[in-house]
C-alpha cells in the first residue's frame, strides 16, 4: 500500500542536522540513498506541498512531505480459508504459520500459502497492496512470520533484521538428553550437492546458533529436550543442521536423522519476535503458543503428575493445551516455575 510520511522540523531536529532537506530525509527518516534518488526523481518530495531539492535549506516548522506509491497488486483467488493474524499495525503483521503451510505460493500451494491466505483476507475487506515477508519459515515448521505492507516498511525491517535488531526465538524438541544447560553451534553450513538437506562443510557461509535448555522430557524412558533457540545468522536449516550436527537432532526431522514416531514434522516452532515498530521506532514484542503437536509432547512429562501440571503457565499454552487440560481459569497455572521463566526472560 502507499506510504506518506510528514514530517515538521523542530528546534531539537534543526541543532542536529546540517540544516538541508537532505540531511533530514537521511537522519531523521532514515532513508537510503537509493530510495531519495528514487523519490526525488519521481517528484514524491515536499517543502510544505511544493517540490524540493535536497539541497535546498528546511527551518524550523517547515514541513516535510516523503510519497512512497505502489502499484496495486494483483488480486487473487478469494479462499475461504483465513490467516491467523498474531499482530498487525499500519506497516507491517505478523501471521501465526501453521506446520505443512508454505509461506510463498508455489505451483503446488497456489491457494493454500500463508501469502495467499493473508491477500485474499485483505482483499475480502476491499485492501489490495503488496505483502512482503521478511525472513520465512520451512514448509514443515511453524510460528510467527512477519511480513511488510509496503516497500519503505520492508526496506528498515530488513535492514534492522541484518543489523541483527529484530530478534526471532523458536521452541524446539530435540533428540536425548544435554550435558551442558545451554550452548552456542559455531559451524559453517553449506549446500549438500543434489540433495535438499544442508552440510556442514569449512567452505560453507558462518552460522552461529545459541541454545537454553528448558526442560528434559521422556516417553517410556527414551529422553528428549525442550530448547528455547536463537540464531545470529540466517541459513537455511540452519537450527535442524547444526542440532544434527552435534548429535541432538529435532524430533521428527528426517531429513537430518530424526526419528518420526512421536511427531511427523521438524519439532521447531518460532514462539517469539521482538522488534522496532519500522518509523516510531517503538518495541513491539509478539508471541505464538505451540501448536497442539508439539504441545502435547512438553505436557506428557507432566500428565501424571497433576502438581506439576498445575505449574505451568497459561500465557505459554493456552491456546492448545490448557483448555484440554481443564485449566478452568485457576491461579494456579499463572505460577511461572524457575525452567518455564527462562522462557519469558
Amino acid at each position: 500500500m502507499a506510504k506518506e510520511i510528514t514530517f515538521r522540523l523542530t528546534l531539537a531536529d534543526w541543532n542536529k542536522e546540517e540544516g538541508t532537506v537532505g540531511s533530514v530525509l537521511t537522519h531523521c527518516l532514515r532513508l537510503s540513498r537509493h530510495e531519495i534518488s528514487r523519490l526525488k526523481f519521481d517528484g514524491q518530495i515536499l517543502l510544505n506541498g511544493s517540490s524540493v531539492h535536497v539541497t535546498d535549506p528546511i527551518r524550523i516548522g517547515d514541513v516535510l512531505t516523503v510519497r512512497f506509491p505502489e502499484d496495486p497488486q494483483d488480486p487473487v483467488k478469494i479462499v475461504e480459508a483465513e490467516p491467523v493474524i498474531l499482530y498487525e499495525e499500519e506497516d507491517f503483521l505478523a501471521a501465526d504459520k501453521p506446520a505443512g503451510m508454505p509461506v510463498h505460493p508455489d505451483h503446488n500451494h497456489l491457494e493454500d500459502s500463508l501469502g495467499t491466505l493473508l491477500m485474499s483476507h485483505y482483499q475480502k475487506f476491499g485492501e489490495n497492496f503488496t505483502i512482503r515477508p521478511i525472513g520465512r519459515l520451512d514448509k514443515d515448521v511453524s510460528g510467527i512470520v512477519l511480513y511488510a505492507r509496503n516497500q519503505p516498511a520492508a526496506a528498515r525491517m530488513s535492514r534492522d533484521r541484518a543489523e541483527d535488531k529484530l530478534k526471532k526465538y523458536y521452541l524446539a524438541l530435540a533428540e536425548g538428553s544435554f550435558e551442558q544447560s545451554d550452548g552456542t553451534i559455531d559451524l559453517p553450513i553449506g549446500k549438500e550437492e543434489g540433495e535438499r538437506r544442508r552440510r556442514i562443510s569449512e567452505e560453507g557461509k558462518p552460522a552461529i546458533t545459541h541454545y537454553c535448555v528448558m526442560k528434559e522430557l521422556h516417553c517410556e524412558g527414551r529422553p528428549y529436550s525442550l530448547l528455547r533457540v536463537w540464531i545470529e545468522t540466517g541459513r537455511t536449516h540452519q537450527i535442524r543442521a547444526h542440532m544434527a550436527a552435534i548429535g541432538h537432532p529435532l524430533l521428527g526431522d528426517a531429513l537430518y536423522g530424526g526419528k518420526e514416531d512421536l511427531i511427523r514434522r521438524p519439532a521447531l516452532h518460532c514462539s517469539e519476535v521482538i522488534l522496532y515498530s519500522p518509523f516510531s521506532r517503538e518495541e513491539v514484542k509478539i508471541h505464538s503458543s505451540l501448536p497442539e503437536d508439539m504441545a502435547s509432547l512438553v505436557m506428557e512429562d507432566f500428565s501424571e503428575d497433576p502438581k506439576k501440571s498445575e505449574a505451568i503457565p497459561s500465557p505459554f499454552l493456552q491456546k492448545v493445551v490448557l483448555s484440554a487440560e481443564n485449566s478452568s481459569g485457576s491461579k494456579k497455572t499463572e505460577k511461572k516455575s524457575s525452567w518455564w521463566a527462562k522462557l519469558f526472560r
